[in-house]
């Protein structure tokens, strides 16, 4: 594995443990760190993180599609209504975040407004060898 890789993967897991969450009176200043998502990862190897920004036109919808591994997802701008699985469509606005579970399915992505464009940053792990974006195709 490559020296950047390493790193970035060594950076989100920081990002996600809670030991980066507790400030000592050693901490940095006044900021204020919010959990946006969290998940227990379970004992598997993945080799690769993939940060993706997705920018949505107005109106604009993706093709459902699976991620072969754990997805964590956060609005940028605007609001994108999102639906995993059977669970009904939900709107995240700009600092929202959800997360996906590998193969989960991820029926609906898409631009909530008709005016205004939208966008989100995905970070995918995966192993390195299986497409990040597997479309899927919907019975009618």
């Amino acid at each position: 594995m490559n020296l950047l890789a390493k790193t970035i993967g060594i950076a989100f897991m920081g990002l996600l443990s809670t030991a980066a969450l507790a400030h000592g009176s050693g901490g940095a200043g006044d900021e204020i760190v919010t959990p946006v998502a969290q998940t227990t990862l379970p004992p598997q190897l993945y080799r690769t993180a993939t940060a993706l920004r997705v920018d949505f036109a107005p109106g604009v919808t993706s093709t459902p599609h699976r991620h072969p591994g754990h997805v964590f997802v956060v609005v940028l701008s605007g609001e994108v209504e999102s639906a995993l699985d059977g669970q009904p469509p939900q709107r995240f606005k700009a600092g929202d975040a959800w997360y996906e579970s590998p193969m989960q399915l991820h029926r609906i992505t898409r631009n909530a407004s008709a005016s205004e464009p939208a966008s989100l940053v995905a970070w995918l792990l995966s192993d390195g060898k299986e497409a990040l974006v597997q479309p899927v195709k919907l019975k009618p």
